[in-house]
């Protein structure tokens, strides 16, 4: 392990040199000691930093010497931000904070992991210090998570949803004494506000194995406290083709869906042994994929990690909806019919418990009303190319509410790491998938696709008023609606075409 610290970037050096030049010593702490001794410190991480006392003093003195920007971030407990950005892509962020208690030993005592309760010591004329006081070096060789102190966790409940985030980001266990207290202060979750737990199962699900977050989370008694609704999948039978309980099969498309949302984003390449086959189909698309899921949404997350909470909340409605049946050979048959369609109100009302931004919100809600629509597509046209008609259908319905952003890629995506985690085996039609999957990327980022889901029909609804004499209303959007579905399908291409149709329409007719 490496034992000193350096700066993670020049300007973070100056700023050293800067904050020694009003008080001595300094000490960095938090997760960047833990990152430096782990050799996994990015030259951009975040640098807290103590100082004795008058925190907000000398951060906003440094700060103005150099250019800094300064935020007084917590008077009350003199914790100040100050935060550069050098070359206009990553701004470097620093928090400078006065000394809790009288003495280093006080401060790294009141935090929460003895991996994170380590510092480096800063003085103008010595190197680096290294100060050890709970064992944090023991802890990181041993791949252990475990609390400074037998109160640790009762003095921030937040710490308790921490251990299971810092196990699932560091792939390391939980001492069985820390899972014990966990398990024992489940309850008190329900004192942390609604914003913080968000946040830490958000970074729980963005790790490498999201899956094994949640089921840490089950084990401990903390899935209940969190998220009530993905509880209650458990031990839900489901029927053939599953083989899984609603959990279980949750978990599994979780895992997929990690993948996909890994490959997407540059830092996953390694997949099970048949699931190549979507890498080949999706690389072609890549940057276009990238385009689409790597925008961040109104919160500031990453369309593409909302692939991993699609999968997590897609089957929500199940317990719910659950039915079934004796057939004629005595067999028991459980069904879940519009299982999506509460699935999607629960999801809902679980992410606006959860103060998502309503942009997420309207997103999730999309994918889980639609993540049926691939199945049936898939079944419709089993061994032959979906329609171009049922294509913009698809992206028109998995449209967004109040927007016109479509989540149809969502979806598809979403239906891919379902099928893989419906089967014990390959999915007996995952070759027709994939091929279903070429299409639809070739719709979506083609000028084709394009031009149909965002073409205006032909006609307005004054011309088709006129040319029926019919007066305004709800009729006059439905005929609309079906002469663009009928444009985007190929079948008619001028206005007097456009007017027939509708004629016919409005005498009964059959727009297929």
């Amino acid at each position: 392990m490496q034992a000193t610290w350096r700066p993670p970037h020049p300007a973070f050096a100056a700023l050293i040199d800067a904050l020694l030049d009003e008080t001595a010593p300094i000490h960095v702490v938090g997760g960047i000691v833990r990152d430096v001794l782990m050799d996994r410190a990015g030259r951009d991480a975040d640098v807290d930093l103590v100082v004795q006392s008058n925190a907000l003093f000398v951060a906003k003195a440094a700060a103005d010497r150099l250019g800094w920007a300064y935020f007084p971030l917590d008077e009350a407990r003199d914790v100040a931000r100050l935060v550069f950005n050098p070359d206009g892509v990553k701004p470097l962020v620093c928090d400078v904070a006065g000394m809790r208690g009288t003495s280093l030993e006080s401060d790294l005592r009141a935090r929460d992991f003895t991996i994170n309760a380590m510092a480096f010591t800063l003085t103008p004329d010595a190197p680096p210090r290294l100060v050890d006081l709970f064992d944090g070096q023991g802890d990181i060789a041993r791949n252990v998570i475990r609390t400074v102190g037998p109160t640790s966790l009762a003095e921030d409940p937040l710490r308790l949803l921490r251990a299971v985030r810092f196990a699932v980001q560091l792939d390391f266990t939980i001492d069985p004494v820390t899972e014990e207290q966990i398990r024992r202060l489940s309850g008190s979750l329900r004192s942390v506000s609604a914003e913080r737990i968000r946040d830490e199962l958000w970074k729980a699900l963005a790790a490498p194995r999201p899956q094994r977050a949640m089921d840490d989370l089950r084990r401990l008694g903390l899935l209940l406290q969190t998220l009530p609704e993905l509880y209650a999948t458990i031990g839900v039978a489901q029927s053939y083709p599953h083989y899984l309980d609603v959990y279980d099969h949750t978990m599994l498309v979780v895992e997929h869906a990690a993948e996909l949302r890994d490959w997407i984003a540059g830092s996953g390449e390694d997949v099970p042994e048949y699931t190549p086959g979507w890498q080949a189909v999706l690389a072609p698309w890549r940057t276009e994929l990238r385009r689409h899921f790597l925008q961040p949404l109104a919160g500031g997350r990453r369309r593409v990690d909302w692939l991993v909470w699609h999968a997590l909340l897609h089957d929500i409605g199940k317990p719910e909806t659950r039915s079934q049946e004796r057939q004629p050979n005595g067999r028991v048959v459980f069904r879940f019919f519009d299982h999506e369609t509460v699935g999607a109100d629960l999801a809902e009302a679980r992410l606006d418990a959860l103060r998502y931004s309503r942009q997420e919100i309207a997103l999730d809600r999309a994918v889980i009303l639609g993540h049926m629509r691939p199945h049936h597509l898939e079944n419709s046209f089993a061994m032959q190319p979906i329609s171009r008609r049922a294509l913009y259908r698809f992206f028109r319905d998995t449209g967004i509410a109040q927007s016109k952003d479509s989540a149809a890629l969502d979806t598809w995506l979403l239906a891919l790491a379902d099928v893989q985690g419906t089967y014990a085996e390959r999915p007996p039609n995952w070759s027709e998938y994939l091929t279903h999957t070429e299409q639809v990327l070739a719709y979506a980022f083609t000028d084709q696709g394009a031009a149909d889901v965002r073409r205006r029909p032909l006609v307005d609804g004054f011309a088709v008023m006129r040319h029926l004499d019919l007066t305004p209303g709800p009729a006059i959007g439905a005929l609309l609606a079906q002469i663009l579905e009928a444009q985007a399908a190929g079948d008619i291409s001028t206005p007097e075409e456009a007017l027939a149709l509708a004629q016919t329409l409005q005498a009964g007719g059959d727009a297929n």
